[in-house]
């Protein structure tokens, strides 16, 4: 993806990001910070083509539905451990994205996180409808300007035992790895914008399968970004919004340097201003760990395409200018 050609989605979408931290500090509500929507940007305004298969009506749906039930978890089953309202969650998000035909992972974020933050205030999830509207009504304008291409959604869903079979082994997977760290407090090294980078990479064509090294490496330096700019307000006092813009720049620093556009990268960076905050590099140190341990599990326990593959055919299809996006 060529940067000097997307630098307006670009700088558009860091404006976005910056309101948005702008905003929760003005009003002193964490929940208006809703950190897969750099995530989101990423995916509906920079890339030219939308990173998900899914239409606009649907991914409002999706979304809120996920926020709202992450938030009703909370609220109704507060006794339920947090692992087991975890796992709860991503199958929950799993039947809700089969029965709609589409596949917007970050649904699992919008789900998972209010369950990892404790949030317990309905202006989560009117957030987050809020803040996706606005995507959208962003998303239609670059559409119309020539700035991004229109969205091509056909309704996929597999058969009911395929789906089955293949969601059960990821929710397996999920649970194997997620549980623990939720349950001994490590929950850095599953913070819900790794699950969604997990879920999209057992997709057997996700065209990043074939270079691994830089889905877990710029999720590992989104991880440092975000501890940088977390510590920066913490310890430096630094205005957040002031933060959040540097912390953008750098960002797409990594995107670029890398030529890995994965989104749920953007929601790593975030993620880091509204964590507990105690050591400093925690926050980097398990995330960094953490993607390790996503990215391997989905290439050795899910069948697709794989480095390999890739080695034995240089020069096909799977060589695309949007690393992260799907084929």
């Amino acid at each position: 993806m060529s940067f000097q050609k997307r630098w307006l989605p670009i700088l558009l979408a860091g404006i976005f990001v910056v309101a948005m931290v702008g905003a929760s500090v003005l009003i002193g509500s964490p929940e208006v910070l809703f950190p897969e929507m750099t995530a989101i940007l990423c995916g509906a305004w920079i890339q030219p083509k939308q990173a998900w298969n899914v239409n606009r009506p649907r991914m409002l749906a999706l979304m809120t539905t996920g926020a709202v039930f992450g938030l009703v978890m909370n609220l109704a089953f507060p006794d339920i451990p947090l692992p087991v309202r975890a796992v709860i969650g991503y199958a929950f998000c799993a039947l809700c994205m089969n029965i709609a035909g589409a596949d917007m992972t970050p649904m699992l974020s919008a789900a998972i996180l209010p369950m990892l933050l404790g949030t317990d205030s309905w202006i989560y999830p009117v957030a987050v409808f809020v803040l996706v509207v606005l995507v959208e009504l962003g998303q239609v304008a670059l559409e119309r300007v020539g700035l991004r291409e229109t969205i091509d959604y056909h309704p996929f869903r597999l058969p009911i035992e395929q789906a089955l079979a293949t969601w059960t082994r990821r929710l397996c997977v999920f649970a194997l790895f997620a549980v623990p760290a939720y349950a001994t407090g490590n929950v850095f090294l599953a913070v819900p914008p790794l699950l969604v980078a997990y879920t999209e990479l057992t997709r057997p064509d996700f065209t990043l399968r074939l270079r691994p090294w830089r889905a877990w490496a710029v999720l590992a330096i989104a991880g440092i970004i975000g501890t940088l700019a977390r510590d920066a307000v913490v310890n430096f006092g630094l205005p957040s919004p002031l933060v959040a813009a540097f912390a953008f720049v750098g960002l797409v620093l990594a995107w670029n340097g890398l030529r890995t556009w994965m989104p749920p990268a953007g929601a790593v960076v975030l993620l880091a201003f509204l964590v507990p905050w105690s050591n400093p590099w925690l926050y980097a140190v398990e995330v960094a760990l953490g993607a390790a341990v996503w990215v391997c599990a989905a290439l050795a326990l899910f069948p697709g395409i794989r480095p390999a593959f890739a080695d034995k055919d240089k020069g096909t299809a799977h060589n695309t200018p949007e690393e992260g996006t799907e084929v």
